[in-house]
């Protein structure tokens, strides 16, 4: 009964938490240190509770050790991943691991009544179900951003002119960003910059031309990029240049936390109910 409450405390903890650094991430795209290291500390502190309240009760931690250490394992190996490959930012790497250690191990509220999905949704991770769930959910983002140039295109035309480059790119481009105006543009930089990046550079060989990053720079390194694109536009004149806007993924990692509490996986729920 114990073991219960204490789920509860965790999941009500990482779930506030989750909540502050999503309000973060929406207004700054930075979530203060504090709040992982918090999820962390308290996570710690609960599963080394119920684990020595296991062996107070003569029954084997290992059961719950077991789910809570592979957690934490997959939870850090998605964080290397990420820094050594550098996708994703600085906070969604620290997230994973701190959803990893502070997540309650515990079955979903609303589980699908199905033996082969009671059975994958208990032996997985549950950081890998945040993990799927976040991306699924992120999944309609290119979608809309392709439609809202669909439509942005039909009332300025002149903006989607792009030199030199090929129709696979002005394809791809449409799903990634879309054209900003350049007024006011270093003000915009100035005052959210962590909130857009530019898939334009110029370079006196070529002029301007899409540049697709698939690696992050350090904070530092990225904003001095952008300074120097705006000098650029600057000197150039530019009017316009396309810019990606950037997700707020802790929010997106909120929504996968609960889904994940509430159903479980639900990138395995589609899978057993469309096969």
């Amino acid at each position: 009964m114990i073991g219960s409450e204490l789920n509860l405390i965790l999941l009500i903890l990482t779930f506030f938490l989750l909540i502050i650094g999503s309000w973060q991430d929406l207004k700054t795209r930075e979530v203060a240190d504090w709040i992982w290291l918090t999820m962390i500390g308290g996570g710690i502190i609960i599963h080394i509770i119920q684990i020595i309240l296991r062996i107070l009760e003569n029954e084997p931690p290992i059961n719950y050790f077991v789910p809570v250490f592979f957690n934490i394992i997959f939870a850090i190996t998605l964080a290397m991943f990420l820094t050594f490959s550098g996708l994703g930012g600085e906070a969604d790497r620290i997230a994973y691991i701190a959803i990893g250690v502070a997540s309650p191990i515990s079955p979903p509220f609303f589980i699908f009544q199905n033996p082969s999905y009671e059975i994958l949704v208990k032996i997985t991770p549950k950081i890998l179900n945040v993990f799927f769930n976040a991306y699924l959910i992120a999944f309609p983002a290119p979608i809309l951003i392709f439609c809202y140039n669909l439509v942005y295109q039909r009332l300025h035309p002149t903006l989607y002119a792009l030199s030199n480059e090929s129709v696979w790119t002005r394809i791809f481009i449409r799903f990634i960003g879309y054209p900003h105006q350049t007024l006011n543009l270093e003000k915009k930089l100035a005052e959210k910059p962590w909130h857009f990046d530019f898939l334009e550079k110029y370079s006196e060989e070529t002029g301007w031309c899409v540049e697709f990053r698939a690696r992050l720079d350090t904070p530092e390194a990225d904003f001095t990029r952008k300074q120097e694109i705006i000098s650029s536009i600057q000197s150039k004149n530019k009017t316009s240049i396309w810019v990606q806007p950037s997700l707020p993924f802790v929010f997106i990692l909120l929504l996968g936390f609960v889904t994940d509490v509430l159903i479980g996986n639900l990138l395995l729920l589609l899978m057993m109910i469309l096969f």
